[in-house]
């Protein structure tokens, strides 16, 4: 593997989970008013598809850190991002301090996601 090769891994199910996460960041994004961007208007349309018209991808970057690529088919373009995961980072501060049920532990974050991909052959 060359040492910029990524290694990606790709979302299969779950899909809904993962646009509504998207959702969620966008509306955040809409109220800071951050909506001037191209990949502001990619990430606006990947969270108004349907899961069945999405390809996405992960690469794990760090304990928290990911690449996200996703694409809507049946366009061949694929916009990437950085996605740190505040949620998984959260649960394991709280962990770490003993609270255990803290209502952060029932939402999905990307790193539950992330352990559901598969291997890809994806190259970017």
């Amino acid at each position: 593997m060359k040492e910029t090769e990524v290694l990606w891994r790709e979302l299969v199910t779950k899909k809904e989970e993962f646009l509504h996460i998207l959702r969620i960041l966008n509306h955040y994004y809409e109220m800071r008013g951050e909506t001037k961007s191209k990949q502001f208007a990619f990430r606006r349309s990947l969270a108004d598809s349907t899961p069945e018209s999405v390809q996405i991808f992960f690469s794990k970057l760090g304990p928290f850190e990911y690449q996200v690529a996703c694409r809507i088919l049946p366009e061949e373009q694929i916009e990437t991002w950085i996605h740190i995961d505040g949620i998984a980072e959260e649960r394991e501060r709280l962990k770490q301090i003993g609270n255990t049920e803290h209502p952060v532990f029932s939402l999905v974050c990307l790193s539950d996601l992330f352990a559901l991909t598969l291997p890809s052959t994806l190259i970017i």
